[in-house]
């Protein structure tokens, strides 16, 4: 009889354990880890720097500025803003390939990204211009989660990257336009070999694709942009941004960390 007992009582144990230790279980959307890190501590001042390929010498004139402003358990807020004037946005239509695009379609292009990041564009005085956002992100110590996506609804993150994803892992999910985003891992790095200042990191690259809607086939500005690359590092988060546009050209933003 005491055996059964026990036999019984571990069966129950068993049974008890089996949900809660798939409540433990993290979806491919969810992200755990330490939200007190040095990197987003309020008041971070993260220095920028964009380029081009091919080189183009007019992102050397643009003026940036991000700080994290705000840290709510791990829900980090930074205020980036851009300075620019007349001679850069001309540089730009160029540089972008679209100086063939007649002005409404450019106008088109512009309203549909502000709108995307919830930027603020302010064009009154041609000799200085800003571009001010806030973008919302979830970083832990396990990885990056962004809220552009939901338009900043912070019940529904969107993952850039799990730190301890291997190659091939995938994030997958359909944007409120009804768009099918993969975000897949197609690098991590065994040694360190992405070049920072005057350092050497290793990093994961994550590829962000589209897939395409009927809307994107008839409309000029939702096309653009061909896929983006993600590249990260474990202790100084989001390090790289490298945008391929459908027209051949490639784009790079660069992140200096202030833990760094």
């Amino acid at each position: 009889m005491k055996k059964y007992f026990n036999n019984a009582l571990l069966f129950t144990m068993v049974l008890l354990m089996i949900p809660s230790c798939k409540d433990d279980v993290l979806g491919p959307n969810d992200l755990g880890g330490n939200t007190n890190l040095e990197l987003t501590q309020v008041g971070g001042d993260f220095d920028t720097y964009f380029s081009a390929e091919p080189y183009n010498p007019i992102f050397n004139n643009l003026k940036d500025s991000v700080v994290i402003t705000r840290n709510n358990n791990g829900i980090v807020t930074f205020h980036a803003q851009i300075k620019f004037d007349s001679n850069f946005v001309r540089g730009l239509d160029t540089a972008l390939g679209i100086s063939a695009l007649p002005y409404s379609a450019k106008l088109a292009l512009v309203d549909t990204y502000t709108k995307r990041f919830g930027a603020i564009l302010d064009t009154t005085n041609k000799k200085d211009m800003k571009l001010v956002v806030d973008i919302k992100t979830k970083i832990t110590s396990e990885g990056i989660q962004e809220f552009i996506t939901s338009k900043g609804d912070e019940s529904k993150p969107f993952t850039i990257v799990k730190y301890a994803a291997n190659i091939g892992d995938k994030y997958e999910f359909t944007n409120s336009e009804g768009v099918k985003i993969t975000r897949e891992v197609k690098y991590k790095s065994t040694t360190d070999d992405y070049p920072i200042v005057f350092w050497l990191i290793k990093v994961t690259k994550v590829e962000e694709t589209q897939g395409d809607t009927f809307a994107q086939k008839i409309t000029q500005e939702d096309v653009f942009v061909q896929k983006m690359t993600y590249i990260t590092n474990h202790k100084f988060g989001l390090v790289g941004v490298v945008v391929e546009t459908k027209n051949g050209k490639i784009f790079k933003l660069g992140i200096v960390p202030p833990n760094m």
